[in-house]
């Protein structure tokens, strides 16, 4: 990879960051790193082995040994009594596949049952399924950060009602207005709509509070003292929500199970605001943001682990090694000794890894090779006569290397400590693709997948505060593990399974209705939104006040159907919605009247 400085003519104007925060612009580190990680395959064509064809025949055992070996195109010089010698010579691998054992192998065997572990299996609602995630103390915790910003900055406010602290119920609301628009798909849509008073709005939204508060809070929220920040952000760049994602990430490990097969890949959080570790990927459909790599369950999408990429730190506990070998042995040393199946694209995928995970983490690989890799025979890797649809294989004791050819001139190269055999998958018809690919594709998308989950119903809103972004993508992290959770409990316990969607407006129902039902004591507020609250609520009136008609307190108030400029007092108060009238907008209706209607 390589790195260089923020070019002003190729970059668009960076927005500023808010200068409380401490990290004026000129002060910080911007760098650009082009990444030049691609997800798919180097040696893959547009066949690139993902299609499936199962209604062709099975091809006959003498067609799959031709299409397998296709030996008598292999060159001489590559075969060495029944061997193929690798580019740099040291490396044998056996053409024939190892006779097979009657016994099962025991890194296929799996001794823990996938599912909710712990206190996540008498979850039963969306709410204690995030609460799981987050739970009271740390979100308590981001309160006190995010008043201690507030505090810095009233004296920026002339009305001390524009700046007031925050509480825990008013920042889940927070986080449940956030995941009412991504479930509305309108993360990005002007927060003008959802306030709207012209019927067009929400009333969840109206409901739960202005929104000169929402944006106020957003700009606020803290995951950290900003008080010793510049010292903490001396030995780590991430100072800014580093103790925040670490929490996370060893919450979500504790509360599920992971399956017999994981998936090791790379997400992007798209952001163009200062940063000193944005990454550039062009092959990402947001090109320009942060990395996060990510280990996830291939079937059931659960996150159990995440790591973001920061660069070169300084020297300190953070300074850590970003090859590939070395950040895979860290993602998967929660799931050490478990003889799970581990996929990952050709940029992590080197022979000293496989070697390494299979003998001392207990771990198999699957995985695309690159073609630069040295231990490869040179014949797996040459396209020059070449079959179309044949395989080649090598074989060594705890590992089996796969060169497949999708089309001419086209070659796919795959390494498996999982797989020890020559079977050619029959579903896969005419194009006689070995199990090892279809295994491949079968579970290669685990991250992928996550990424497309969190891009629907995002909860991402434009933020020029990496912590911000990276928090949005924790929450939509978080979502969907609560997510899964909830669906394997209900299936345990068999009761009916939810849609997403369903399950988010759930969830964001839950975490405002506390702040709704204290705003409902707040009898100041106009009509019609109190109006809006008790509908929510599901109350038709209001108890704790006058309880007539026209009944008058000595409480004063402005008129609410009067115009501002007025300034029109009274003590008068409306029997139904509580809000203040005069005399011009009071009717007066007897007892008869007022039971007949």
């Amino acid at each position: 990879m390589s790195r260089m400085r923020l070019d002003a003519a190729n970059i668009e104007k960076i927005l500023h960051e808010d200068e409380i925060e401490g990290e004026e612009c000129s002060e910080i580190e911007d760098y650009l790193e082009i990444d030049e990680h691609d997800s798919n395959s180097c040696q893959s064509s547009e066949e690139d082995c993902t299609e499936f064809v199962s209604s062709s025949p099975v091809p006959t055992s003498d067609n799959l040994f031709h299409r397998r070996t296709d030996l008598d195109n292999v060159p001489l010089k590559y075969i060495r009594q029944g061997h193929y010698l690798s580019k740099n010579g040291a490396v044998k691998w056996n053409i024939e596949e190892p006779p097979r054992s009657v016994r099962t192998r025991s890194h296929n065997i799996i001794t823990e049952r996938p599912g909710p572990i712990n206190e996540a299996k008498d979850a039963q609602t969306s709410l204690e399924c995030w609460v799981l995630m987050y739970p009271d103390n740390v979100l308590e915790q981001v309160v006190v950060y995010t008043n201690i910003y507030i505090t810095a900055i009233q004296n920026k406010f002339q009305r001390e009602r524009d700046c007031l602290p925050t509480d825990l119920i008013e920042l889940k609301a927070l986080l449940g207005l956030l995941y009412y628009f991504g479930k509305l798909r309108g993360a990005h849509l002007n927060t003008n709509d959802f306030w709207a008073t012209d019927g067009t709005g929400s009333d969840i939204c109206i409901a739960t509070m202005s929104r000169q508060r929402f944006h106020f809070l957003l700009r606020c929220l803290r995951f950290d003292d900003i008080n010793t920040r510049q010292q903490r952000r001396q030995s780590d760049k991430l100072a800014a929500i580093r103790d925040f994602f670490t929490g996370f990430v060893t919450r979500i490990k504790k509360h599920y199970c992971l399956g017999d097969t994981v998936t090791i890949d790379e997400k992007l959080e798209p952001f163009r605001g200062r940063c000193p570790f944005r990454q550039y990927m062009p092959n990402k459909p947001a090109r320009y943001g942060i990395k996060i790599f990510v280990l996830a369950d291939s079937r059931t999408y659960y996150t159990a682990e995440m790591e973001i990429y920061a660069g070169k730190q300084n020297a300190g506990p953070f300074d850590v090694s970003n090859k590939p070998l070395d950040l895979v042995k860290r993602m998967v040393e929660s799931i050490k000794d478990s003889h799970r199946n581990v996929v990952m694209d050709n940029w992590f995928t080197s022979f000293p890894l496989i070697t390494e995970l299979y003998e001392n983490y207990g771990l198999t690989v699957l995985g695309t090779l690159r073609k630069n890799k040295p231990e490869i025979p040179p014949v797996f890797t040459s396209t020059k006569g070449r079959e179309p649809k044949s395989t080649y294989f090598g074989f060594q004791p705890n590992c089996t290397l796969l060169s497949y050819a999708p089309k001419k001139g086209k070659v796919v190269l795959l390494v498996s400590t999982m797989h020890h055999d020559a079977t050619i998958d029959p579903d896969t018809g005419d194009k006689f693709k070995p199990n090892m690919i279809t295994d491949y594709n079968m579970y290669k998308c685990g991250v992928d997948v996550v990424d497309e989950m969190c891009g629907t119903y995002s909860v991402s809103r434009v933020s020029k505060r990496w912590p911000l972004t990276i928090f949005f993508g924790l929450m939509n992290v978080g979502a969907i593990n609560a997510y899964v959770i909830y669906n394997a409990n209900m299936k345990r316990l068999q009761k009916e399974t939810v849609e997403r969607r369903h399950f988010l407006k759930d969830l964001a129902l839950g975490l405002v209705m506390p702040q709704i039902q204290k705003r409902s004591s707040i009898t100041t507020l106009p009509r019609f939104i109190r109006s809006k609250m008790f509908q929510i609520l599901g109350k038709e009136e209001i108890t704790e006040r006058s309880q007539s008609s026209g009944a008058s307190s000595n409480v004063r108030g402005r008129c609410s159907l009067c115009p501002s400029k007025k300034d029109r007092k009274t003590k008068t108060q409306c029997h139904f919605c509580q809000a203040f009238i005069c005399r011009d907008h009071t009717m007066f209706v007897c007892e008869n009247c007022k039971q007949k209607d």
